[in-house]
């Protein structure tokens, strides 16, 4: 199972990044491969949607939250399957005393099935690690703009 991770910090307290990250209405703006997310149950543990993804439809699910601390997510399309994990935590000001900002760790984690090949092949796949980079970025950025 292929992870790729990245960290970035936020120019906002946590609540807000907390209320975007959770906010099915903002995923398509900067969630990896969303072009629109529709049939949300709930945005707590154990609610499902459906997303688009240049004409496919995925299914996906929330599989722990943590308010203001923790995020995972799962989806899936076809036969590709991925977890998406998103921690946050306070930070900004002399030694984090401010917290007015927010750090943002997100792993991807590919969830590949098939032993060793499949691991060795996508294991230094630079899409995903693209992916992740771009994630991060357009969150930081739609955050902000807010």
């Amino acid at each position: 199972m292929p992870k790729f991770d990245r960290e970035i910090e936020i120019d906002a307290p946590v609540e807000k990044v907390w209320e975007v990250l959770t906010d099915p209405q903002h995923w398509p703006r900067w969630f990896p491969g969303f072009d629109s997310v529709s049939n949300v149950t709930s945005v707590r543990e154990g609610g499902t949607f459906k997303w688009t993804d240049e004409g496919r439809t995925g299914q996906g699910k929330i599989v722990k939250m943590e308010p203001l601390k923790y995020l995972e997510i799962e989806t899936q399309i076809g036969n590709d399957k991925d977890s998406h994990v998103f921690k946050l935590r306070s930070s900004g000001g002399f030694l984090g005393a401010a917290e007015d900002e927010c750090k943002v760790e997100y792993i991807l984690d590919t969830l590949l099935g098939g032993g060793v090949i499949a691991r060795f092949v996508t294991g230094g796949n630079p899409i995903d690690g693209m992916k992740v980079n771009k994630t991060v970025h357009r969150l930081r950025k739609l955050v902000e703009s807010m």
